[in-house]
């Protein structure tokens, strides 16, 4: 099964390379027409306005850029230099050639744009690819701490997996946002509604495969140590009311309460980036996990010499034998396996590989009757000073 796995990425990975360089080949392809398109119509514009000095340049570039095209032109254009009372029958060979290369065009503009999305499905198959292989690992057991050999082994292969992803699959990607991009820019050719429908899809999903690509690679840094931190005075108060409001559209939607409860805890120093992602991932959790009607209510204040976030939920609570595996890779809860809940397992082990690079701890708290409360606790600023002294 795993030999399969190792073909299956090899496969895919050589298939992201090929669709990324037919991709870039096709784009390429329709920027030399849209260019193309550019000089004939000088060259039209020079012949309407009947000035030769100013058709011979133009031509001259038509013939230096594409000979082809200065090869069907010159009988008209020879015949218009003799005679220049001929011109309307020079203007009909130019129209027809600027009629062939927007039809060119188009259909260059729609090859590029099937090739970058047969690039995104490629690419998505990779990283879905990887998340069955880490999964097969996770459930085989292979991982023995009582064979020290046999864990050097598994972490050499989950560093070699870390680096196909950071390299081979990120370079990809970022390939993919710029050439959709270009095909959303209005220079790239109009789009119907339907076209910019289909762009807006891929584009939500490239974003989405990036954000998988970063949780990743977050974890695997987690899993080598503690995380990297850059450390800085921070209102806590501030970082919360950014969360909930950025988690707000997402709640009205579902028809939850989501209120702030802010308190006072103090001048605080931590990472602002990774402590905003923490309250991102327990926000979003709390109300994927609650029903329509209920509430979530995130709360921050100073308890002692410690700053305290805490996330409440009215949702249907967490099972006994799901608590000891919440913060485990990859797991998935019965509750989100039941409701079939959008994930892949990784926001809370993400969660707590921040807390802990903070030198805090975080508790969950799901009584029998319902509802679950995640609750943070984070040393202030004097801690963190000695800490890390």
């Amino acid at each position: 099964m795993h030999k399969l796995a190792y073909v299956l990425i090899s496969a895919t990975l050589l298939l992201t390379f090929a669709a990324g360089a037919l991709s870039g080949f096709r784009i390429h392809h329709g920027a030399d027409i849209e260019h193309q398109t550019i000089r004939t119509q000088r060259l039209e514009t020079e012949v309407l306005e009947h000035h030769l000095p100013s058709v011979r340049s133009a031509y001259a570039d038509i013939v230096k850029n594409n000979p082809v095209e200065a090869a069907r032109l010159r009988p008209s254009y020879l015949a218009y230099l003799r005679d220049p009372s001929t011109s309307r029958a020079f203007e009909r060979a130019i129209e027809s050639d600027i009629a062939g290369q927007s039809e060119a065009f188009r259909n260059a503009t729609t090859a590029a744009r099937e090739a970058v999305a047969f690039l995104i499905v490629v690419a998505a198959l990779v990283v879905l690819t990887l998340l069955w292989l880490f999964e097969l690992e996770r459930r085989s057991g292979r991982i023995d701490r009582d064979n020290a050999a046999r864990a050097e082994e598994l972490i050499r292969l989950r560093d070699e997996f870390v680096a196909v992803v950071s390299h081979e699959l990120r370079t990809p990607l970022t390939s993919i946002i710029g050439y959709v991009e270009l095909l959303a820019d209005e220079d790239s050719g109009d789009l119907n509604e339907e076209q910019e429908t289909y762009l807006e899809i891929v584009q939500r999903s490239t974003a989405r495969l990036v954000e998988l690509v970063g949780d990743l690679l977050l974890v695997a840094e987690a899993e080598r140590g503690p995380l990297a931190l850059d450390l800085a005075d921070l209102d806590l108060v501030e970082l919360a009311a950014h969360a909930v409001e950025a988690a707000r559209p997402t709640a009205d939607a579902r028809g939850i309460a989501l209120t702030f409860d802010p308190g006072t805890p103090g001048a605080y120093a931590g990472d602002s980036t990774r402590i905003s992602q923490m309250l991102d991932n327990l926000i979003s959790n709390a109300i994927k996990f609650t029903p329509q009607g209920g509430r979530v209510t995130v709360r921050v204040d100073r308890r002692g010499s410690e700053a305290v976030f805490e996330i409440a939920d009215t949702g249907a609570g967490i099972a006994d034998a799901d608590r000891e595996r919440l913060f485990d890779p990859f797991f998935r809860s019965r509750e989100a396996n039941a409701r079939a809940v959008p994930g892949t397992g990784l926001g809370l082990t993400i969660t707590k590989a921040i807390v802990d690079a903070h030198n805090g701890t975080i508790e969950v708290d799901a009584p029998p009757g319902g509802g679950t409360t995640f609750r943070v606790w984070l040393p202030i600023r004097e801690r963190i000073a000695t800490l890390h002294r």
